[in-house]
């Protein structure tokens, strides 16, 4: 039994709780939020920022090993722990800099789009091809610090503040958005065929398992992510999402810890993305997880609230698990919880009662 400091209590760090006290581990988490979901699990909670130097330390003391749940984490306070993060800091300094992140795949080799930086205002007029993707360099996420630029009108009216960094990318024409999920353990590298994700203004709405695309590009999409994890020597679960263009695999961004479209691996395989992490950050021997359910996930955000109580009390279905994170304020397009529809049986069916409204 090992004691595993969580750097963020939101609701990635409850499921790596969930599956750590199948393990008979010990929890201690550090979140600025003591209504955190993870408060209601941690045998351990420290209230500080994450960036806190004196709170990290005091959760080293006690921990035997320290996992982060989001990419924003302080690459550098990690950098004082490595020998208790497995995870290491560079994945986390390259995944929160949209540019950096870019130019670590394209000398991978993987295909990206075309992409540049910017720094001023001088150097948004070097658009030249449009519609054009302007993201943040950092702390976008769901969606949020990103223009579509269709035209040069769009271009004169958008309003960048500066100093900053932001990053210019060719809008990718895609036939599918995939991510492939791949656990690093000490002694090898495991993955999840990749699942075929549908986003709404940035924001993960449906997963499916099993993908539509051939077993060629499948295949070019799992060399990625190992290609990746492999760069970062890197331990424990990352994530890597990409686009599909006819047999392309097109590099959009890799997330360092588990996964929201991953989660139905909870119901549909024999292991969980969250089992596999914990397993690798221990140093347990590699587990190669087995799909053994086809599967749909839909994120639970907080319009949808009253409609699942609402199916859900109105059919409920074996097939069906309904997944609360226990975050105290219920906001438009945050993230509450998830449903997965599991097995063959009935699929189409509860995947049509199921799928959220807008």
């Amino acid at each position: 039994m090992s004691t595993i400091g969580i750097l963020g209590g939101g609701q990635l760090g409850l499921m790596m709780a969930q599956a750590a006290k199948k393990f008979g581990h010990r929890i201690v988490v550090i979140d600025p939020d003591d209504q955190c979901p993870c408060v209601s699990i941690a045998d351990e909670f420290i209230c500080a920022k994450y960036n806190d130097e004196t709170a990290i330390k005091d959760m080293a003391a006690l921990c035997d090993v320290m996992t982060y749940e989001f990419e924003n984490a302080d690459a550098q306070v990690v950098s004082m722990y490595l020998d208790i993060f497995p995870q290491g800091s560079e994945a986390l300094t390259i995944s929160s800099h949209r540019y950096k992140e870019k130019k670590f795949a394209k000398k991978l080799g993987l295909k990206t789009p075309n992409f540049f930086k910017i720094k001023s205002e001088a150097d948004l007029f070097q658009i030249v091809s449009f519609p054009t993707l302007i993201k943040t360099c950092r702390f976008g996420y769901d969606g949020k610090g990103q223009w579509l630029i269709r035209d040069v009108e769009d271009l004169n009216e958008i309003k960048l503040e500066f100093p900053g960094e932001y990053i210019a990318e060719d809008f990718i024409s895609y036939d599918r958005e995939i991510s492939v999920v791949v656990a690093r353990f000490v002694d090898g590298i495991v993955t999840y065929p990749p699942f075929e994700n549908v986003h709404e203004k940035g924001i993960l709405r449906q997963t499916t398992y099993p993908s539509s695309i051939s077993e060629g590009v499948a295949r070019l999409a799992v060399d990625a992510a190992i290609a990746i994890v492999e760069q970062l020597n890197y331990i424990g679960v990352l994530a890597v999402e990409m686009f599909v263009s006819g047999n392309e695999v097109i590099f959009n961004e890799f997330a360092p810890r588990p996964h929201n479209s991953a989660h139905l691996t909870i119901e549909c395989a024999d292991f969980s993305q969250f089992d596999l992490h914990i397993a690798a950050i221990t140093g347990q021997k590699k587990i190669e997880p087995q799909m053994l359910k086809s599967g749909v996930m839909f994120n639970i955000l907080g319009q949808h609230v009253a409609e699942v109580f609402s199916k859900q009390a109105a059919k409920p279905d074996k097939h069906v698990f309904i997944h609360w994170y226990g975050k105290k304020e219920t906001r438009f397009n945050r993230k509450m919880g998830h449903v997965t529809i599991a097995g063959d049986d009935k699929l189409n069916e509860l995947v049509l009662r199921w799928r959220m409204s807008r």
